[in-house]
């Protein structure tokens, strides 16, 4: 039976926010992917109302060879597509076969047979802890834009480095879930889990006097926005990237709003805290994504060992 490709990724897409609780960016991605897989799936077969079984293995590894060989234009140099956005292409290619097959739309399930490419997962930059209140001076001392935003960047950067959110964690904030008495904030992970953990009175100092000079505060506007762009809406995701990178540059460190993350989880295994609540404060779901945060450096190793080894001393 012919369908309209476009219609089931309207469900699947539906799907994956209802039941799976996705997010906002995740959802953007995979709608891009499966896009684009329609989009060629439509070249192919003349058009995007076709009978879902005649999509076959070929076709998608045909996709991937396509989407290797595609180039872009960034700052004026042409680029290929990074291995790992191919390998985000493929994986969101098998999600949706995954539903179609599950929910009897397919006989067979041909992305099953596409094996994933192997991506080295290189750990991102850290920022030494001798740098960290260089970084955060930053938005004041050389603000991008106004002083106003200086102040709304600097309460970023503090939160990002007292929590370890991830870059959508920290846009999806509202001011009512900063619980600034218990010096607690709730959040919305990856997959719709929710989790609540403290924030530095650093960080909250820093988001006071930002909301402050906004003419707001905790006790008020608990649904707004915490993190605003001058026209009061809820700060763009390429814009907070851009910014981030800047100010990183700044202190000849370099990397984005991960670096921050990343460094957030060092910091805290340098100094003595186990992985298992590293991996809650950070809302993995694995232990062994944690294990990648939070490689040790050779100082803390031989301090622990000192510590803990019989003949250590």
């Amino acid at each position: 039976m012919k369908v309209d490709l476009k219609k089931i990724k309207t469900e699947f897409l539906s799907y994956l926010k209802s039941e799976r609780g996705f997010s906002k960016y995740t959802m953007k991605s995979y709608d891009k992917d499966i896009g684009l897989f329609i989009d060629y799936c439509s070249k192919i077969f003349q058009g995007h109302t076709i009978d879902l079984n005649v999509i076959k293995t070929n076709i998608i590894r045909g996709f991937i060879d396509d989407e290797k060989k595609k180039v872009y234009i960034s700052k004026k140099i042409k680029k290929s597509y990074s291995s790992k956005t191919i390998a985000r292409r493929l994986a969101s290619i098998k999600s949706f076969f995954k539903y179609l097959y599950n929910f009897e739309k397919i006989k067979d399930n041909p992305a099953l047979y596409v094996r994933m490419p192997k991506i080295v997962k290189n750990l991102p930059d850290f920022v030494p802890q001798h740098k960290i209140n260089k970084l955060m001076q930053e938005p004041l001392k050389n603000p991008i834009t106004t002083k106003l935003d200086g102040l709304r960047d600097e309460a970023i950067l503090e939160t990002l480095y007292s929590t370890g959110f991830r870059l959508s964690e920290v846009l999806s904030l509202n001011i009512c879930d900063i619980d600034s008495v218990n010096e607690m904030v709730k959040v919305m992970g990856k997959g719709g889990k929710e989790r609540v953990v403290p924030i530095s009175k650093v960080a909250l100092n820093c988001i006071t006097r930002y909301l402050k000079k906004m003419g707001k505060s905790f006790n008020k506007n608990f649904e707004d926005p915490l993190f605003v762009n001058i026209k009061n809406k809820r700060l763009p995701k390429r814009t907070l990237q851009r910014r981030i990178k800047k100010y990183l540059a700044l202190t000849d460190i370099g990397g984005s709003v991960h670096t921050l993350r990343h460094t957030f989880a060092s910091h805290l295994i340098d100094r003595g805290a186990d992985i298992l609540t590293i991996k809650e404060l950070l809302g993995h779901s694995s232990l062994s994504t944690t294990q990648r945060y939070t490689k040790l450096n050779p100082e803390t190793i031989k301090k622990v060992y000192q510590k803990s080894h019989p003949q250590g001393e």
